[in-house]
């Protein structure tokens, strides 16, 4: 286990690193256009092919880290590449770490000492359960995400267009009338600061939602990479390409997806979302459909639950802070629906409820003042937008 512990640490280590040189390397290159002279000033840097030839072998040795050992301790422990960039960052690029990242770091670590140290040789063997049940089990999760992701994305878009004519009528209500004057105006404001804020809110909200699908996407995406080793074990080869394809996709789909909350909310949050939901997805994945087992001793379970916390939030704190970190919680909060929210114990769901009471109250005065919202511009610049 400590050989493909090994392994993922140097792959999403070079995933990370590599990209870094690359980046590095186009801030004296032209813009990646496919034609002759281009390509080849890109092939001729020595920096930027370092940087490709880095990411790539991470990719292959992230392969080699999920055919050897279950996805609850690889897709963890790959979080922990952001550990290694952040001290390459330190030493290569002179970046100053703040003593709160270096904390985080330490913290990211010893959970992955943790999942060695916790580790049992069965844990490398493929499950012994049926091969239609692993490929059935998958599946259905993969076939959940994907219905969530249409219908949270269809009601998105269809209220989307009735809020936006609702602005419109309320904006033309508001300013129709020439013996209104000021009151008919200042109602008309009102309304739409109180329809801009709301508006302001569903994006902050859709932006956490699309980090935390992007991050189930990595998750599951690690997973499909592993069931195909699994299958290529118990039925034929094919399986690998088979998986690696789906692996591929869902990958796509996670970039896709996170891109969109990017442009609608803090960059931070979604990330942070995205490495949340993507370790918590993986492990998911690893132990409902593919029959990965915890450790056989009860102080060994405590070691790995406990590992799995440190590298979430060692890894989280890393991404975006602590204040990014609350702000997500806050953010994540404040979307749970009214259902949820009565099968939680009473002072749980008191809080929550008086957490999203008082987030709305904030929104709303926010809406009023004009300030800026999570895309960038204020609620003024907003209800221009909507109207035109």
């Amino acid at each position: 286990m400590w050989f493909a512990i090994l392994i993922t640490v140097l792959a999403a280590a070079g995933n990370n690193i590599g990209k870094v040189l690359q980046k590095q390397a186009t801030r004296t290159l032209p813009r990646l256009v496919l034609n002759r002279t281009t390509l080849l000033l890109y092939f001729r840097s020595g920096l930027w092919v370092t940087g490709m030839l880095t990411d790539l072998g991470g990719a292959l040795l992230m392969i080699v880290a999920f055919a050897n050992a279950p996805v609850s301790v690889v897709q963890p422990v790959s979080g922990v590449g952001l550990v290694i960039l952040l001290i390459f960052s330190h030493f290569y690029l002179k970046e100053r770490l703040h003593w709160h990242e270096w904390v985080a770091a330490a913290v990211a670590f010893v959970g992955v000492l943790g999942l060695g140290v916790s580790a049992e040789p069965s844990h490398l063997e493929h499950p012994a359960i049926s091969s239609w049940r692993v490929l059935g089990a998958f599946a259905a999760m993969v076939a959940l995400l994907g219905c969530e992701c249409w219908w949270r994305h269809s009601v998105q878009a269809h209220q989307h267009h009735h809020h936006h004519h609702h602005h419109i009528s309320i904006y033309n209500h508001g300013g129709s009338g020439g013996g209104g004057g000021k009151s008919g105006a200042s109602s008309g404001t009102t309304g739409s600061a109180t329809v801009a804020s709301t508006a302001a809110a569903a994006a902050a909200a859709d932006a956490v939602l699309c980090g935390l699908e992007a991050g189930a996407c990595f998750g599951f995406s690690a997973a499909a990479c592993r069931t195909g080793f699994i299958l290529a074990v118990k039925l034929s080869v094919v399986w690998i390409p088979l998986g690696l394809a789906a692996s591929v996709g869902l990958t796509s789909s996670g970039f896709l997806l996170q891109t969109r909350g990017l442009k609608a909310g803090n960059t931070v949050v979604v990330c942070v979302a995205a490495a949340t939901s993507s370790m918590i997805c993986g492990v998911l994945a690893g132990m409902v459909a593919l029959d990965e087992k915890l450790p056989t001793g009860h102080g060994m379970k405590v070691v790995r639950l406990a590992s799995w916390l440190c590298i979430l939030l060692g890894v989280s704190c890393l991404a975006g802070g602590t204040e990014a970190l609350a702000a997500t919680a806050t953010t994540i909060v404040a979307c749970v629906p009214p259902w949820v929210r009565r099968l939680l114990p009473r002072p749980l769901a008191v809080s929550v409820h008086r957490l999203q009471r008082k987030r709305a109250a904030m929104t709303v005065a926010t809406g009023q003042m004009g300030v800026p919202s999570p895309n960038g511009v204020t609620t003024e610049e907003d209800e221009d937008i909507d109207v035109v």
